[in-house]
């Protein structure tokens, strides 16, 4: 593996272990004895790629793919533990890139030159997703051309997605979600990174998390005493039960009040307090949130979020459960603002004593299902993929929008060492490889070939469906809160993000899509860009490109409809494909 150390924008691989200043010349030897072949070091890999190539419907039809080699993929992640060069775990042409150097930092704004966080030690999580890419592309030693970048954090992220921009890869793979850094609506710092990669031309596949049933979602509403109310029965406590004593769980708490800007501070204050059934406390979060202007002290944050970690927890019983609570601090919240509570279990899932089925070992008794993922997940821009398992992450948006974009039913994986994973990020490895199969077939496919294939797949009868399974039933999912007025002038953020738009509106345009329009999301409200028209209450043009005149705004979806899941990924067949690419459908 090649390993890149980043001073600039690029510089020389060099590989590891081979000195790189002059040496002195090496002493005469006596002539070479005839050895036995060096043994290569053993290297765990997918067992079986071509079952899921099958499932995917990648085989026959792309058993080679002879462009293969020339597609960049970068997979993001806080962990590559074991590409060392020493293990034949990807082609050897890989590039690890665990530090940006100082002019690059400098050159792209992202952050403290001086700062830098290294790669997870002994996590491996990045090393594995990226395996599984390789597998699904057919395991070619010519390619797919790898980075492995370090997003280790929000700053390295923004780091890695400029250098997956500067490298111009044509894939990226990220098998994570920020707990934080966003309103649930695709806007946020996090997601304000992730524009300028798609607006690039990148196609991003992103996991849809595994925080099925773990979410809970809903008003600020402050009670007479200051605590929060949920629910319509006005509740002033969330529930959690827990099957295993010497448990840990995390309680995070996070409401919309995040800018564009990473740490811009907020003036609205909620802490976060957990009892026990008696009334007890057992854990409190309570930092004081901090304003624009001045620097977070201790005990401080500039971010509207509060982080709890309970370990030693007792095993509880029917009604025993844990509660939540949420108490304000300042006065100033409304009725457009919104909190999101998510509960992490510290153990795996454990058999129901009566059905015998895997349940959590936390379970968060009054989380509904819906509104579950997290940047940058929320991103419409993005291909957010899930599977159809309880703990994958479902949307909509707070805007309405539906996530995951992809389903991929099955995300079991097993490696030779005997290690067997799941989860969304192993799906969304899957869908990276298909698409980097997919750009290796028909090199001009983009994210908006993707999305119109996928709304193919939702209309073809199930019985139709080649090697598909039944669609994810229908799910009841919380109501989006009531749309608005914009407010003006936009955030530099949402002008981003309309800029973005006006470009794959013209991609529309020039393929005669008869009814082009491209959504976008802001904390205002949602927006629709048309080839004609203004948004209500402009004050002058919007700096869009020529072709995309001007933007419509639009309610969001219809309170309480339920939102459908997507059928189940087919891969195009290549006569398919190119239908698809060059406008024929």
């Amino acid at each position: 593996m090649r390993h890149l150390l980043l001073s600039g924008l690029l510089v020389a691989a060099v590989a590891p272990f081979r000195p790189v200043a002059s040496q002195p010349p090496l002493p005469q030897l006596p002539p070479p004895q005839p050895q036995q072949p060096q043994l290569q070091s053993a290297a765990a890999r997918v067992l079986n790629p071509d079952d899921a190539r099958r499932r995917l419907g990648l085989l026959p039809s792309y058993a080679a793919v002879p462009g293969i080699k020339g597609v960049k993929v970068a997979v993001l992640d806080s962990g590559f533990d074991g590409v060392d060069g020493k293990r034949p775990y990807l082609p050897a042409t890989a590039v690890v890139i665990e530090h940006y150097g100082a002019d690059f930092v400098n050159k792209f704004g992202l952050g403290d030159p001086g700062f830098t966080k290294p790669f997870n030690p002994g996590d491996a999580h990045g090393r594995l997703l990226a395996q599984l890419v390789w597998a699904t592309t057919g395991g070619s030693p010519d390619g797919p051309q790898f980075y492995l970048m370090n997003a280790n954090g929000p700053t390295m992220f923004r780091r890695a997605v400029r250098m997956a921009i500067e490298l111009k890869v044509d894939v990226v793979l990220f098998g994570g979600t920020f707990e934080g850094a966003g309103n649930y609506d695709g806007r946020g710092p996090i997601n304000a990174a992730v524009d300028e990669a798609v607006a690039a031309g990148v196609i991003w596949v992103n996991a849809a998390g595994n925080t099925g049933g773990a979410v809970y979602n809903g008003p600020v509403d402050v009670g007479p005493d200051g605590f929060l109310r949920f629910g319509a029965a006005g509740a002033t406590a969330l529930r959690f039960r827990n099957r295993l004593d010497e448990n840990s769980a995390t309680v995070l708490l996070t409401w919309n009040d995040y800018r564009d800007a990473e740490d811009a501070g907020t003036d609205k204050d909620l802490d976060l307090v957990v009892e026990d059934s008696r009334g007890r406390v057992v854990g409190e979060s309570k930092l004081v949130q901090v304003g624009a202007g001045r620097a977070a002290a201790g005990g401080e944050t500039k971010n509207p979020r509060e982080r709890l970690s309970l370990t030693g927890l007792a095993a509880t019983g029917a009604g025993e459960e844990y509660r939540v609570r949420v108490r304000a601090n300042t006065p100033n919240f409304g009725p457009r603002d919104r909190l999101r509570l998510l509960l992490t279990a510290g153990r795996p899932p454990v058999p129901d004593p009566v059905t015998g089925r895997s349940v959590p070992s936390v379970e968060f008794v009054d989380a509904p299902r819906g509104s579950e993922v997290y940047p940058p997940a929320d991103h419409a821009g993005v291909l957010t993929v899930g599977d159809e398992a309880p703990t994958s992450a479902v949307g909509p948006t707070a805007d309405g929008r539906v996530k995951p974009d992809v389903v991929v039913p099955d995300s079991s994986v097993r490696f030779s060492n005997g290690e067997e994973t799941a989860g969304a990020s192993n799906v969304a490895a899957y869908f990276a490889g298909v698409v980097a199969v997919l750009r290796a077939s028909e090199p001009a496919l983009t994210v908006a070939h993707v999305r119109e294939w996928v709304r193919v797949l939702d209309r073809e009868p199930a019985g139709a469906r080649v090697g598909a399974v039944p669609a994810v039933p229908v799910r009841d999912f919380l109501p989006p809160p009531s749309p608005v007025v914009p407010v003006w002038p936009l955030s530099p953020n949402e002008l981003r993000a309309l800029r973005y738009s006006g470009y794959a509106l013209d991609e529309k345009l020039r393929r005669s899509d008869p009814n082009p329009h491209v959504i976008v999301s802001a904390p205002a409200g949602t927006f629709v860009v048309t080839p004609g028209g203004r948004v209500g209450g402009a004050p002058g043009p919007l700096p869009l490109p020529p072709l995309a005149a001007g933007v419509v705004g639009t309610p969001a979806l219809a309170a309480g409809r339920p939102v459908p899941l997507h059928a189940a990924w087919r891969t195009p067949s290549p006569r398919e494909l190119a239908d698809l690419v060059r406008g024929n459908r």
